[in-house]
Formats: structure tokens, C-alpha cells, sequence
């Protein structure tokens, strides 16, 4: 009798607190409408690495090549989509830039830098003027080889 008993209180008292228990817990509520979700910073890998070849000062020169591996700062991760759109885009540009040095302006660090610049700037222009905003903060060399 007395165990039956025991039995019916912790039954009971576990109903009263099974709610309280379990409150919080399935899915995520959505974000209300008028809540604001702020931006999160986000990166975007090109991939492959990009390989081209620097300017050349006549025919008989050696020919040299540039190989970086490369990511882009997004200032809203949600833009990722954006940016595989427009990748094609921005790997032209970037060759196009890399295309126009010599070897002695990529084999450098200064130069490696003023190149990352250079590119950095093209792509925010390229998306100013593409879709109003800059999108991209920075743009990171993970890699830069020259041969």
C-alpha cells in the first residue's frame, strides 16, 4: 500500500513538472518580423586556385606564373550566394590584374600585398557596381606562390 502510494506522488509529480521540463526545447522560434537580424561576417574560398602567368617583356623571356589561394571577407555571410554568381566575374578580373605585372612585381611581399590591394579594390568596385553595395571587406591571400 505504502508503495502504491510512493508510486501515485512521484507519478504525479512528475506530470506537474514534465511541462516546465521539456519548455524550450523542439524547434527554434523565427525571428519576429520587425526584429532585425544583424549581419554576421562570413567567408567565401574561391576554388579552385588561381593560376596564370605574369606579363612577359619580350618573347624569348622566360615565362613565369602566379598560383593564389584566396578567400574573401563578406560582410554578411548571407551573401555567399551572391558571390558564387558573380565568381566567374571576379576570377577574371583578378587574372586580369595578375596578367598585367611582371615577375619583379609579384616576387615581393610588398608587391604580393600591393596586388591583394589592388584586387580587394577591383572586386568591391565590381560589386558596387553590380549590386549596389560593396559585399565583400577584405580580400585574404591564403596562399601566393610565384615561379
Amino acid at each position: 500500500m505504502i508503495k502504491k502510494f510512493y508510486l501515485c506522488a512521484l507519478t504525479a509529480l512528475a506530470l506537474m513538472f514534465a511541462p516546465q521540463a521539456f519548455a524550450g526545447h523542439g524547434e527554434e522560434e523565427a525571428p519576429a518580423e520587425d526584429q532585425v537580424v544583424e549581419p554576421e561576417i562570413g567567408y567565401y574560398n574561391l576554388n579552385p586556385d588561381i593560376v596564370t602567368n605574369v606579363a612577359t617583356l619580350s618573347p624569348t623571356d622566360k615565362l613565369h606564373y602566379v598560383r593564389i589561394k584566396m578567400s574573401l571577407m563578406l560582410e554578411d555571410s548571407r551573401d555567399s550566394s551572391i558571390i558564387a554568381d558573380v565568381e566567374p566575374v571576379i576570377r577574371d578580373a583578378i587574372v586580369t590584374i595578375l596578367g598585367t605585372k611582371e615577375f619583379g612585381q609579384v616576387a615581393t611581399n610588398e608587391a604580393r600585398e600591393k596586388i591583394r590591394i589592388e584586387c580587394r579594390e577591383r572586386i568591391i568596385s565590381i560589386m558596387k557596381e553590380k549590386f549596389g553595395k560593396p559585399i565583400i571587406m577584405d580580400l585574404l591571400f591564403l596562399s601566393y606562390m610565384y615561379q
